[in-house]
C-alpha cells in the first residue's frame, strides 16, 4: 500500500484514503467524513474502481461510484507545486501539500511566529504527482494561523548538478476562501487551491565564511583582533565566550527557566562550531555556577564531540567552576 490508496477497512464498511505511512505496518486513513485515524494495513484492502462492475458487490454510499477514480490519474491539471484547503465541516479544514511534478522531493513545512522563529510539523518525502497532509487548522481563528514556511529539496535521481532547495513562505488568509470550491486533483475533493508559485520565494544559498573574520570575532574590539594576530601561538589570548542569559537576551526576566536553558545551549553550540571553523586552538565559555545544570550539559556535549581533546574548569580564582576551558584538537 502506498499514500493516496482508496483502502476499505475490512471489519467495516467505512472507506478513505491513505495519507501518511505512521510505521512499517500501520497507516493513516482519512475516511470520507475528514476524520483520520491509524490503521494497521493487514486490516485495510485497496478499493478497485470497477471492483463493484466485475464483481457485483453492493454499492456502499461512501463510495461514491460515479466520481471514483485513481487519485493520482491527472497531475498535469495543475503545475507547480500547490496548496490544497479541505474544509471537514463548518470549522475544521485539513490542509495538503500536492506534488504535481514528475520529481521526488523532501519537504519540511513549519510554522513561523511572530519572531520569525520556526517550527517544523512536518518532514517527509513526497513523491511525485502524490501529496502530503500538512495540518488542520480552524477558521473560527484564522486571524491567528501562523503562516506556513516550506523548504524544498528536489531529489536528483540522476547524476546531476544539484538543484539548491527552495523556500517558501505563505500566510493563509480570509480571502483565500472568498472563491469557490473546486475539485481538488489527487483527492476527488471539493476544497480550496492555492499556488505556491504565487507566495514569496527564496533560494537558500550557503553562507560564505571568512575564517579570520569569523576568528576575528570572537574578541570584543580591534584592537584584541590585532593583538590575537600578532601574539606567538603559544602566548595567544584565548577568546572567552559568555554564556549568561542576560549577555544573550537583555528581555529574559518572563522566559521560562528551560528556555532560557535552551538559549544558552544553542549560543553554546553556536560558538563552539564558529570555533571550529575558524582554527581556533582553544576557546573558554563562561556559564556560571548556579545549579550546574547549565555546565553539566556543557559538559556532557563536550564529552561526545569528536572535535574536542580534552576541557577543564579554568580561572577558578576568578570564576570558581563558573567557567570551562576547551581545547580544540
Amino acid at each position: 500500500m502506498k499514500i493516496g490508496d482508496r483502502v476499505r477497512l475490512m471489519k467495516g464498511t467505512e472507506e478513505g484514503i491513505i495519507v501518511k505511512m505512521l510505521d512499517k505496518s500501520l497507516v493513516e486513513v482519512e475516511i470520507e467524513d475528514g476524520f483520520a485515524i491509524p490503521v494497521l494495513e493487514s486490516e485495510l484492502v485497496v478499493v478497485s474502481s470497477d471492483e463493484s462492475t466485475a464483481f457485483d458487490t453492493p454499492k456502499y454510499e461512501s463510495q461514491k461510484p460515479s466520481k471514483q477514480k485513481t487519485v493520482y490519474e491527472q497531475p498535469n491539471q495543475i503545475k507547480g507545486f500547490h496548496l490544497a484547503i479541505i474544509p471537514l465541516n463548518d470549522h475544521l479544514n485539513s490542509i495538503y501539500f500536492l506534488n504535481p511534478t514528475n520529481d521526488d522531493i523532501l519537504l519540511m513545512a513549519n510554522e513561523v511566529n511572530g519572531k520569525q522563529e520556526e517550527k517544523t510539523i512536518l518532514s517527509e518525502k513526497v513523491f511525485a504527482g502524490k501529496f502530503s497532509k500538512i495540518t488542520e487548522r480552524n477558521m473560527d481563528h484564522i486571524n491567528t494561523w501562523a503562516p506556513l514556511s516550506f523548504t524544498i529539496l528536489i531529489e536528483n535521481s540522476k547524476w546531476s548538478i544539484p538543484i539548491r532547495p527552495e523556500k517558501i513562505i505563505l500566510k493563509i488568509k480570509s480571502k483565500h476562501f472568498q472563491k469557490d470550491k473546486v475539485e481538488i486533483p489527487f483527492l476527488n475533493k471539493k476544497g480550496y487551491l492555492l499556488p505556491l508559485n504565487q507566495a514569496i520565494k527564496e533560494s537558500i544559498e550557503p553562507e560564505k565564511i571568512n575564517p579570520e573574520k569569523l576568528k576575528n570575532s570572537f574578541f570584543r574590539g580591534l584592537e584584541d583582533a590585532e593583538n590575537f594576530n600578532n601574539t606567538v601561538t603559544n602566548n595567544s589570548k584565548v577568546p572567552e565566550i559568555d554564556l549568561h542569559i542576560e549577555s544573550i537576551d537583555p528581555n529574559y526576566e518572563h522566559l521560562p527557566k528551560e528556555d532560557i536553558l535552551r538559549i544558552q545551549l544553542a549560543k553554546f553550540d553556536e560558538k563552539l562550531n564558529e570555533a571550529f571553523m575558524a582554527g581556533l586552538d582553544e576557546i573558554i565559555f563562561i556559564h556560571g555556577v548556579g545549579n550546574g545544570v547549565l555546565r553539566n550539559n556543557i559538559h556532557k556535549q563536550l564529552s561526545q564531540h569528536h572535535n574536542v581533546q580534552f576541557f577543564k574548569d579554568t580561572h577558578k580564582e576568578k570564576f570558581g567552576y563558573g567557567a570551562t576551558l576547551v581545547k580544540i584538537k
